[in-house]
């Protein structure tokens, strides 16, 4: 890399940091100010998908990546892995986990990823998931609005789209359900070969 391309590189990296921070501060406000905001509501889409998933691959390790507030596991009991629980706009889950997971899901989260940061939170997200990542993405208009008057649902595509970005920036190939709802229903399934592969290893 040139000298003048990494200077950009890293121009790009501030600003990119700079502004994940601006949107943390924002959902911690929503979180902070409405009481049933982020309390895993959107579950109820996707909770017989990634049941199915954690049963077929056997998952005893779970990343729930943008958990928001967690109600949901309090309030149900789907018989799944007790989850490790991520969410840098809640302060009790701040802390993004090292090491990997059998599974890694992420609901109603990447909707609120600018385009510019999908990279690096693609980057996490796969890199933690041995088995398995669920991605649960809508992409209709949230009622939330941010205080620069954007709406909080800023990243609304298709399936399609989401899964040239998984394929583009995931590290490595992982077994991967996407599901979109809201302006346009989808579903894909990448990386099935390498869930058959790990379960005829298995047999």
């Amino acid at each position: 890399m040139q000298i003048v391309e990494y200077i950009d590189y890293l121009r790009v990296r501030r600003f990119v940091k700079k502004m994940s921070n601006w949107w943390i501060e924002e959902y911690k406000k929503f979180h902070r100010d409405i009481n049933d905001y982020g309390n895993g509501g959107a579950m109820k889409f996707h909770h017989l998908h990634i049941d199915d998933l954690i049963k077929d691959t056997e998952t005893e390790t779970l990343l729930d990546f943008g958990c928001g507030k967690a109600e949901v596991y309090t309030e149900n009991d789907w018989g799944w892995p007790k989850p490790t629980l991520y969410d840098p706009a809640i302060p009790e889950y701040s802390e993004l986990p090292s090491g990997t997971f059998h599974g890694v899901i992420s609901t109603d989260v990447m909707e609120h990823i600018p385009e510019e940061q999908l990279p690096e939170v693609i980057e996490q997200i796969f890199s933690r998931a041995e088995r398995f990542v669920y991605l649960g993405i809508a992409n209709n208009e949230s009622s939330a609005v941010l205080s620069d008057g954007s709406n909080a649902h800023v990243t609304r595509k298709p399936v399609e789209w989401w899964a040239e970005k998984v394929d583009q920036y995931a590290p490595e190939k992982i077994y991967c359900h996407i599901k979109t709802y809201g302006d346009s229903n989808g579903y894909v399934i990448l990386n099935e070969e390498h869930y058959l592969e790990w379960y005829i290893n298995g047999i």
